[in-house]
């Protein structure tokens, strides 16, 4: 055997140091944690989260509690069991009959019963002479169907009975003229018969009446709610803070007897109220605002501001609405917690974490176009609530797809991932 191989069967592997351990299996770490963290941060670089950009109006609106004032005439008649002949909020000439007045309770309450049974007839009898048209396409009858359900069930939930009365016929006339689409006779003799009899009974035992003119023009209202003094309409120039917080203080007065309504003389009427200076900032004498009322279904209208008056001592202003629109529902208006809208706002609708400033100072958003992104330039901020912003662009369009979170974000990138 020679040395060499002797040499080798003798020679011993060598031994690793521990801190050379450590130190190799740190380095595989770190490599690992590198090619790892580079993947991920490729990967993340280019996942963007998007949302669409959309028209949207916001309002900056104030809430108060206003007094109505009109210019009114309480009407009185000596004679009892008064029913009124017109709607509230009726325009009446001077000889203009606004209400009978009948020799008995039951005779007045048979005049509003054959109100209602006149209006009944004459929508069956007109129902009777229409003809049948069948079609197989019901589709349309059933859609309106369940919106005029929704309607009344709306309604009702809302507490807003105002309506309730045309709900129920719009809902009745679309399952009739569903029925005859589908060829159902309708067989109206009956119903017909009955309700001419009652208006025959009814007629034959209502007494005799005599007819109240309303004596002026004017809109009539057929109630008197002790108000109508309480402030003097043709002073209105010269109302004070004062004399409006105790108006909207006050008590009604009695309702005298024989006190059954009233003419409403002026085409204009106002709304008062009285509001901390420093919130109507955006009101001017002679402007046009949208009202709305809380606990009314009147919707909204369209007032002029009339006056302004400040109080510098106190920061407090009387602010007077002017309006000259008339209806059912505005004629029972008196005290009223009310919305002005101050100021609306129109832009496109942006998530505020998407807005972004560049070197120069110009903001702006990210819109992705295909696999890129580019950045579109706004011009303002009109309008913000912490989470959402209102911005106006002449580069921003209905309905695109902007960015609101990404890494690395550049005018002109490619994204391959999309949220």
């Amino acid at each position: 055997m020679s040395i060499l191989k002797e040499l080798e069967k003798t020679k011993k592997p060598p031994k690793l140091n521990p801190g050379h351990i450590v130190a190799f299996v740190m380095i595989v770490v770190l490599v690992l944690f590198f090619i790892i963290s580079s993947l991920y941060l490729s990967n993340n670089r280019n996942t963007i989260t998007t949302e669409i950009t959309m028209l949207d109006t916001q309002f900056k609106t104030l809430s108060v509690d206003m007094i109505i004032i009109r210019d009114e005439d309480i009407l009185s008649s000596t004679n009892s069991n008064i029913v009124s002949a017109v709607p509230d909020g009726t325009r009446v000439g001077i000889n203009d009959t606004v209400a009978y007045s009948f020799s008995d309770s039951t005779s007045a309450a048979n005049v509003r019963r054959l109100a209602e049974i006149t209006e009944e007839l004459d929508y069956y009898l007109a129902l009777d002479k229409k003809s049948s048209y069948v079609t197989d396409n019901t589709i349309s009858y059933d859609n309106k169907i369940i919106d005029s359900v929704g309607s009344l069930y709306s309604a009702v939930a809302s507490g807003d009975f105002s309506e309730i009365d045309e709900l129920k016929a719009n809902l009745r006339d679309t399952i009739t003229s569903k029925q005859t689409a589908t060829g159902i006779e309708l067989d109206l003799a009956e119903i017909i018969s009955t309700l001419s009899a009652e208006r025959d009974r009814l007629q034959a035992t209502t007494g005799k009446y005599t007819t109240i003119s309303a004596g002026a023009t004017g809109y009539y209202i057929s109630d008197v709610d002790g108000y109508e003094n309480v402030l003097d309409y043709d002073s209105v120039d010269d109302w004070t803070i004062d004399q409006v917080n105790t108006a909207m203080a006050a008590s009604p007065a009695a309702v005298a007897s024989g006190q059954f309504g009233r003419l409403v003389n002026s085409y204009y009427w106002y709304l008062a109220c009285v509001v901390d200076t420093d919130e109507i900032n955006e009101l001017s004498e002679g402007g046009r605002y949208t009202l709305g009322f809380y606990d009314s279904a009147v919707d909204e209208i369209i007032c002029t501001v009339h006056r302004i008056r400040s109080d510098a001592a106190s920061g407090k202003s009387l602010v007077i609405f002017s309006c000259n629109i008339m209806t059912e529902e505005l004629a029972s208006l008196r005290n009223e917690h009310v919305y002005i809208v101050l100021k609306n706002y129109t832009g496109f609708k942006i998530d505020s974490k998407a807005l972004h400033t560049i070197d120069d100072n110009q903001a702006g958003v990210y819109v992705l176009d295909g696999h890129t992104i580019h950045f579109k330039k706004i011009i303002d901020e009109i309008y913000s609530d912490g989470k959402y912003s209102l911005v106006t662009s002449k580069s921003l369009h209905n309905y695109d797809e902007y960015v609101v979170a990404g890494k690395d974000l550049y005018d002109g990138k490619i994204i391959n991932k999309i949220k």
